[in-house]
C-alpha cells in the first residue's frame, strides 16, 4: 500500500509532458511547462502605403517592383496575381490573414481588390512581435541648426581652425 502513492506520482510526472503538448491543455498549464512555439509568417507583406500607390494602368513590372513577387500566380488565370499573408502567433490562437488580388488586362492593371491593409508602422510591429498598437518613437530633434563652417556668432566672420594631423599610427 505505501508504494502506491509514489507509483501514481511517478506516472503523473511521466504523463505531464505529454499532456502539455495538447492544444486544449495549454490553457490551464503554467507557461513554464509549455513548449516554445515561434510566430509563423507566410506570404508577402503588403502595407496600406503600397496599396495607395497601386493604380490602374500600371505594368506588371511596375506592380512587381512596388508590391514584390506575388504569392500565387495561377497557370489557369494568368491575368490575376494573388498577394496572401498569414501571421500565426506562437502564443495563443490568433491568426491574421490578409489578401490582395490584382487583375490585369493584357499587360496593364485593370483593377484590384484588397482587404484592409495595416500601415507600414503597424505591419512592422506585428512582424516583430511588439504591441500592435504601439507606434515607434519619433527621431530625436536636433539640438540646433547644423552649420557647415565655424562662424563666430558675435561677428558673423568665418573662423578657420587649423587642424594638426595625428602623430603616429
Amino acid at each position: 500500500m505505501p508504494l502506491r502513492l509514489p507509483f501514481r506520482a511517478a506516472i503523473a510526472a511521466a504523463l505531464l509532458p505529454l499532456l502539455v503538448a495538447c492544444e486544449s491543455v495549454r490553457q490551464w498549464t503554467p507557461p513554464i511547462l509549455q513548449p516554445y512555439r515561434p510566430d509563423v509568417q507566410q506570404g508577402t507583406v503588403v502595407t496600406k502605403e503600397m496599396v495607395d500607390q497601386l493604380a490602374a494602368g500600371m505594368t506588371r513590372d511596375q506592380v512587381r517592383f512596388l508590391m514584390g513577387t506575388p504569392t500565387l500566380v495561377s497557370v489557369f488565370h494568368q491575368d490575376r496575381w494573388e498577394y496572401v499573408y498569414l501571421l500565426k502567433r506562437g502564443k495563443g490562437s490568433d491568426v491574421q490573414t490578409r489578401r490582395m488580388t490584382v487583375f490585369f488586362r493584357e499587360t496593364r492593371v485593370e483593377r484590384f481588390e484588397s482587404d484592409e491593409m495595416p500601415p507600414e508602422v503597424l505591419a512592422d510591429n506585428l512582424i516583430l512581435g511588439r504591441k500592435p498598437k504601439a507606434q515607434p518613437k519619433p527621431p530625436p530633434e536636433p539640438a540646433g541648426p547644423l552649420r557647415s563652417r565655424d562662424v563666430d556668432p558675435k561677428t558673423g566672420v568665418e573662423v578657420i581652425v587649423p587642424t594638426i594631423p595625428p602623430v603616429g599610427f
